[in-house]
């Protein structure tokens, strides 16, 4: 929610010259005057009368249009801030005078993007992609008003919502004024999230905490055995009952497990070809990306992304270290919503880098279009190096299925991650 104090923002109204106003303007009033001396001095009283009232009227109006904004607030009010494509979310927009003087007109001006609000057809041309929400009316001392809008949230993004302005003066209209609210909302629209019911990974399937064969470390809430106590061992290790019937300390025996720990790399520039986006091709990665995430984080396992993009709100990559629960898969999502086609290196560049700074036992899921060779022979030297990889080209082809013991999944189409076997 933004909420803004509109009397501390006053500003001379850019938009639109009201034609009375050139009378009783700055020169104006100064000429006025001049001629208020003048007819008073040859004592044409009628005159002077009237141009008295207009000089009056005059300053009562800057008078009340410098009141206007004074005690004013308008809020910008959002139900939700991060949903998922096709989902509604409300918004309001509510201006609260708290003051004696009423308002006879007032006027808010809010931008949201193109499309959002169904029907809304005042268009800002100085802002191509978004459209203006423009309202006015009058309102009363210590009073509020309020308008809402049901916004739809169509395609995966992130979106600002804003500048908002609010317009107000005299009664007349001599003088407008606007104050400007600096502050931008967000959006967030994740990606679509496909259902995967199947994945096999090479060497570690089942998924999530799984029995291994090497003590990589043990589960303390599966004991399968007990055994003597040896100096070294953990106080929290006893197993007090198991002690006193033997007479002498038993400490117990956990399950080996491993936890699966995978990266997921998203390879933003092999969506681009001869300088032209594949941007459909890259929405499907990028649910694909989501959908695997998604997956990996119902079954326990710890899960990280790694993006050569220009993140839409920070113009940085996104990388974000494997972890486990529902907090990170919503970092990992809300990483995946501001996903932009544009990169500031190839993404062979952008693994290299990252690549020594990697843990060790992860298991590497490429989401790429373009197959070029050097991409290849990555992906052999990672294999040889011991990291287990799957690769997901997104489009429908599948140039690198003949590359040994590395498992490979054409994605054309949603549908085909429903499938996967």
């Amino acid at each position: 929610m933004s909420s803004i104090p509109v009397s501390g923002l006053n500003t001379p109204h850019q938009e639109s010259t009201r034609s009375a106003g050139l009378l009783v303007n700055k020169f104006g009033l100064i000429g006025a005057a001049i001629l208020l001396i003048i007819f008073a001095w040859a004592g044409q009283t009628i005159i002077v009368i009237l141009l008295g009232l207009v000089i009056g009227v005059a300053g009562l109006s800057r008078l009340w249009s410098y009141l206007s904004l004074k005690g004013v607030t308008c809020q910008r009010q959002l139900s939700e801030t991060r949903v998922f494509p096709d989902e509604y979310l409300e918004l309001k927009l509510k201006l609260t005078n708290r003051k004696l003087l009423p308002l006879p007109w007032i006027e808010i001006n809010d931008q949201v993007p193109s499309g959002f609000v169904e029907g809304l057809s005042s268009t800002d041309g100085n802002r191509p992609g978004f459209d203006r929400i423009c309202q006015s009316s009058s309102i009363l001392w210590y009073s509020a008003i309020s308008w809402k809008y049901r916004l739809q949230c169509k395609k995966r993004g992130y979106y600002p919502l804003g500048p908002l302005t609010v317009t107000s003066g005299d009664i007349f209209g001599f003088y407008p004024r606007t104050a400007n609210q600096s502050n931008l909302d967000f959006i967030i629209v994740y990606p679509r999230i496909y259902g995967i019911s199947h994945l096999a990974i090479p060497s570690v399937y089942p998924l999530g905490d799984v029995k291994s064969d090497k003590r990589i470390f043990e589960d303390p809430s599966r004991t399968i055995g007990i055994r003597d106590y040896v100096p070294g061992d953990s106080l929290r290790r006893i197993h007090w009952k198991a002690s006193a019937r033997q007479q002498q300390l038993q400490v117990k025996i956990f399950e080996p497990t491993t936890t699966l720990r995978v990266a997921l790399f998203l390879a933003v520039d092999s969506f681009r070809d001869v300088g032209t986006w594949r941007l459909d091709d890259l929405e499907l990665g990028i649910s694909t990306a989501a959908s695997l995430a998604s997956y990996l984080a119902n079954k326990n396992s710890q899960v990280g992304l790694w993006a050569n993009t220009k993140l839409a709100d920070s113009g940085q990559p996104a990388r974000i270290t494997p972890g486990s629960g529902v907090d990170r898969l919503i970092e990992i999502l809300e990483a995946l919503a501001k996903v932009v086609p544009a990169s500031d290196s190839s993404f062979l560049d952008f693994f290299q880098n990252e690549r020594r700074t990697l843990p060790l036992g992860l298991t590497l899921i490429f989401v790429v279009a373009e197959i070029s060779d050097e991409m290849k022979h990555t992906l052999i030297d990672l294999k040889e190096s011991g990291y287990k990889i799957l690769v997901f080209q997104i489009g429908g082809t599948s140039t690198g299925q003949n590359l040994p013991d590395i498992a490979w999944y054409p994605v054309a189409q949603p549908a085909d991650l429903e499938r996967l076997v």
